[in-house]
């Protein structure tokens, strides 16, 4: 079959569908305005949920307008933004949204108003409960359980455009995991603090949805009183039992008087209070706990595409609202099956291995590719593209380890160095110990390390630091100590890497009936997973830190020169690739703003780099691509031109220079999802994965590739990598393929597949690095056995 079945159900009666709309001109708002894109963001989201209503953001002569339906109420004014204030004046301008026909302003409205309506006749079905607006909406019944824990079913449905301005409903299958059992009845306030900033499951009756617990109030339900509007304020009991959806479930009959209530706030940052009793918490896939739970929800390709066929079938073939019918076809979009071919990948000893079967390669099957680029990595005939020297390198333990399995792991881990990285000076690093015999705090374990560093450091270099897991850390937060760690030895130009204890501790023991005085060893059951994280321990920690590139791209990519990045806590990374080979770096920079970029800076940083990389003479750059991780905010694009046309000016790039801006989102509420599916003759139809490479282009500016599929065996189904052209003249199919290219350039991963591409990822490996938020079971992967455990990115 020479076509790929997508998850896009087409909208069939876009030509009867209207909608009527008034204009409002915004005063205090403006493009130039660093903050503009947050502030916009904010005004469509607020004001969404305080109305009720559909409301959108549109530009008319570059002048923002607030779009909102004839028969919403007036939007409050003047309203309160970051560093500005929003002024709506009302306009007489009245119009009919074409739903068929769009101009570019209206192109994003009719999307907006299409899915106000889908969201909200799926809300007020009694079959499903939605956490948040914007979310899937999930059964509630679960599909699910194990340990305590329910997995629910969800549906997430989102509007999205596609060939020749039309529209359809995308929808694929989330999981949500929840504890079967709510917090308890008489939790007291010394024990609250393990619930603290977590997220529940609110039963208000048959209402569900999502809260964050901030503190317990110290009273029952009976004795907190909240205002309801009137002068007589009434104790939280009295309110949920006059005001909970009807009928009252047992739950809500049964509770307790004396219930503790807790106290949270809504997203409009009002103060709530929830019966502790009401409250079930929430687990998200990094807990350990929903691991068996989470194994039972990855599904298969042929399942995921049965669930969503029997859902748009049972829910959205019509979905009718007080003012319009929505008729969606129960067919969904196919598409014409295209397949990018990975790049040639050039490795040590002038070895370039190829799918392609360029002359003069040696040429592998698609399906032999991972397999090739780990093996090609040990291989003392292969090995690493680049071989320079490493620079001096340390090796920083913890007292406790060095006296107990270090000298194993040292051993182990210089042996897979030595394998991996072939030169006539072996890895060998200088060894320092500090005292972690303390308290395993941030601020003990981080004074040790700095003391020993202190005392033993003679020359920089490079190095990597082993750390405890500390007690004072928060879950899902940032490690502040692998932070700190790296930043002050970085003043001390001690460049380092941090990896924990977590994973070898757990790998080495020491043999009960040994003679004395016989060491730790590796244990038999773990030792692929030991083999499978030193070697990534290797790759990431050492070759990728000192910038010693264990493969490069052999096949040009399109663009002369990419720069890609991202921003997370304050700190941006760019990462700088040129056309093809090792010319690859980063640059780390703080920023004033915690995950977007100021004009000016963008304009400095990239300023150095061009200079450096075009006024020696190193290269010349016709085109130029810059990729964004999420959304490119319009100060970052400006910024990206201020540079160009300053190196423009001085004669550095051509004046016809081609810059092209794109955008490459980690997630999204309903992903696109490609399916292969066939019948052979006489047999049933087969679903399975795409091959890796297929990729669907619905629209000028959105594309989808699968950077994963059936040749790199993953239980789960493939999540194409959204691409979104946001503006340039190089052609979108070029972009793609490069996106796709980088994507094969999986440094972090030889032996797999990444999702994202290299330039990218480098950058968030480096981000994370810088904020101690590396995940550190992402290097454990185990080399013999290697179980891969999820595909769908949930």
């Amino acid at each position: 079959m020479n076509e790929l079945e997508t998850n896009i159900f087409p909208i069939t009666n876009l030509k009867e569908l209207k909608s009527r709309y008034r204009l409002y001109s915004i005063r205090g708002l403006s493009q130039n305005q660093e903050e503009y894109d947050p502030n916009t963001q904010t005004l469509v989201h607020k004001l969404s949920y305080t109305m009720r209503s559909p409301v959108a953001v549109i530009l008319r002569d570059s002048h923002p307008y607030l779009a909102l339906p004839v028969d919403a109420p007036e939007p409050l004014s003047p309203y309160p933004l970051v560093r500005a204030t929003a002024v709506f004046e009302k306009t007489n301008e009245i119009f009919t949204l074409d739903y068929e026909n769009p101009t570019p302003e209206t192109d994003a409205l009719r999307i907006r108003f299409l899915q106000f309506v889908i969201q909200g006749v799926l809300f007020h079905n009694p079959s499903f409960w939605q956490p948040s607006p914007g979310t899937p909406f999930f059964e509630r019944s679960a599909v699910l359980e194990k340990d305590g824990i329910f997995a629910y079913r969800g549906y997430a449905v989102r509007v999205v455009p596609f060939e020749g301005g039309k529209l359809g409903i995308c929808v694929d299958v989330k999981h949500k995991y929840v504890s079967r059992n709510p917090i308890s009845a008489n939790i007291k306030r010394e024990d609250f603090r393990n619930y603290k900033n977590r997220r529940c499951i609110y039963h208000y009756g048959h209402n569900w949805y999502e809260i964050k617990l901030q503190d317990h109030s110290g009273l029952s339900v009976n004795e907190q009183v909240i205002s309801n509007g009137t002068a007589k304020p009434i104790s939280l009991l009295q309110f949920i039992m006059d005001n909970a959806p009807k009928p009252l479930p047992r739950e809500v009959i049964d509770l307790s008087p004396a219930s503790p209530a807790i106290k949270y706030m809504t997203s409009r940052d009002e103060v709530r209070y929830a019966p502790a009793v009401l409250c079930y918490p929430v687990f998200d896939t990094s807990d350990p706990r929903v691991k068996p739970t989470h194994r039972g929800t990855i599904l298969m390709p042929h399942i995921r595409r049965q669930f969503i066929h029997a859902f748009v079938k049972a829910n959205l073939a019509a979905v009718r609202s007080e003012d319009m019918t929505i008729q969606i076809a129960l067919t969904p979009i196919v598409a014409p099956k295209r397949v990018f071919l990975p790049p040639d990948l050039a490795f040590g000893n002038n070895t370039i291995f190829s799918v392609r079967g360029t002359p003069g390669t040696t040429c592998i099957s698609l399906e032999r590719l991972g397999k090739t680029r780990i093996s090609a990595l040990f291989n003392p005939k292969i090995g690493t593209y680049d071989s320079r020297p490493l620079d001096r390198q340390y090796m920083i333990l913890p007292k406790s380890i060095w006296d107990s399995y270090g000298p194993a792991f040292l051993n182990d881990f210089k042996r897979v160095m030595n394998e991996l990285y072939l030169h006539e000076l072996p890895y060998n690093p200088i060894l320092i110990t500090y005292n972690d015999f303390g308290l395993k705090t941030y601020a003990i374990q981080g004074r040790a390390i700095l003391d020993a560093v202190d005392s033993e450091l003679r020359e920089p270099g490079y190095g990597v630091v082993m750390i405890h897991e500390t007690v004072d850390r928060r879950k899902r937060e940032h490690d502040q100590l692998a932070a700190m760690v790296m930043r002050e030895l970085c003043n001390r130009k001690l460049f380092v890497s941090v990896i924990h204890t977590t994973v070898t501790k757990d790998c080495y023991h020491l043999p009960q009936d040994a003679p004395v005085g016989t060491g730790y060893s590796p244990m038999a059951s773990s030792q692929g997973r030991l083999n499978g994280y030193l070697r990534n321990v290797g790759i990431t920690k050492i070759l990728l830190t000192n910038e010693r590139w264990p493969f490069v791209l052999a096949t040009p990519l399109h663009a002369d020169f990419t720069t890609a990045f991202d921003v997370q806590l304050n700190t941006a990374c760019f990462a700088f690739i040129g056309k093809s080979g090792p010319d690859i770096r980063t640059v780390l920079k703080t920023s004033s703003q915690k995950e977007r970029l100021a004009r000016a800076q963008v304009r400095q940083i990239l300023l150095d780099v061009l200079r450096q990389e075009i006024g020696f003479g190193r290269r010349t750059m016709q085109t130029i691509v810059i990729q964004r991780d999420g959304k490119l905010f319009a100060t970052e694009i400006a910024g990206v031109k201020d540079a160009i046309e300053t190196v423009k000016k001085e004669g550095i790039l051509p004046p016809d220079v081609s810059l092209n801006f794109v955008e490459i989102p980690k997630s999204s509420p309903a992903p696109v999802r490609l399916f292969n599916s066939y019948v052979h003759p006489g047999q049933l139809e087969t679903t399975d994965n795409p091959q890796i490479g297929s990729y669907y282009v619905p629209t000028k500016c959105d594309g989808y590739i699968c950077t994963t599929g059936r040749e790199f065996y993953h239980p789960g189904t493939a999540n194409p990598l959204h691409v979104k052209y946001i503006e340039g003249k190089m052609p979108f199919e070029e972009i793609l393929e490069d996106v796709y290219a980088l994507t094969c350039l999986a440094l972090t991963r030889p032996e797999d597949c990444t999702r994202e591409p290299f330039t990218l990822k480098l950058a968030d490996i480096r981000l994370r690095e810088h904020a101690g938020g590396y995940d550190e079971d992402a290097l454990a992967y185990d080399d013999e056995i290697e179980n891969k455990e999820d595909n769908e990115n949930e």
